[in-house]
């Protein structure tokens, strides 16, 4: 494969939606930038990537620690060639449960995670793209952000909060030439934690993570014409309204 000259950022990478995306934008001839907690994950997906000759590098980083991204992206930026994709997928784990149980501190974690850090990386990310007169942001929502179930405020409340900033930053930039894209994942993402909760579900009930990759692909090609800002995916079988 071809030297690389263009970087995408894949933020929150784990063995799903993130690492499927990671490899798409790989195989498009993308130097992936591969941001997370895990550095033994990292690593290892790194690996993976560059054995089929495409280029990727691993950055180690607590989105929830604005100091951490900062140095993370301060490195990136000084290494790899142009940032033209950010794709924001980072979420946090929650229990569903009461509002008169939900503790702050654990929605102020997942605020930190899903609104606040893909806030930084934006902030980090636009005068980048800016530069050379393009890019495009994505960002992962869920059911959630269009529908705050009961008992779901723990996921649904920083979910509505990332659309809207997706919104803010899509109504700002997009005439200046950045495509930002608010992707809803409506449906359980096919993983081995998917299939405990579908224990009983075919295949097709669940979405597929090299599907969502490549809507994501999809997307940093549109035409400027044709711009998608928010895109709902689903499997055929879900039922939806």
């Amino acid at each position: 494969m071809t030297s690389a000259t263009r970087t995408a950022i894949i933020a929150g990478v784990g063995p799903g939606i993130g690492a499927a995306t990671a490899r798409a934008f790989a195989n498009a001839g993308y130097h992936v930038a591969l941001l997370a907690r895990n550095e033994d994950y990292l690593s290892g997906l790194k690996a993976d990537i560059e054995r089929s000759g495409a280029k990727a590098s691993a950055f180690p980083v607590d989105l929830t620690k604005s100091d951490t991204i900062h140095a993370a992206m301060t490195s990136l930026i000084a290494t790899l060639p142009p940032i033209h994709v950010l794709v924001c997928n980072a979420g946090a784990a929650f229990r569903p449960g009461s509002i008169l149980n939900l503790d702050p501190k654990a929605l102020e974690q997942s605020l930190n995670v899903q609104v606040l850090g893909p806030l930084h990386l934006t902030q980090l990310v636009l005068p980048e793209m800016l530069l050379h007169g393009e890019g495009s942001i994505i960002y992962t929502g869920a059911t959630a952000s269009l529908r705050a179930g009961a008992n779901f405020a723990s996921l649904a409340v920083p979910k509505f909060a990332l659309r809207a900033l997706a919104q803010s930053v899509a109504r700002e930039f997009n005439p200046k030439n950045i495509h930002v894209s608010h992707v809803i994942i409506d449906a359980v993402v096919e993983s081995d934690q998917g299939r405990q909760w579908k224990r009983d579900a075919p295949d097709d009930a669940l979405i597929k993570p090299d599907a969502i990759a490549a809507e994501f692909l999809h997307l940093t090609r549109q035409q400027k014409s044709a711009w998608t800002f928010e895109l709902e995916l689903r499997p055929f079988l879900e039922q939806w309204s």
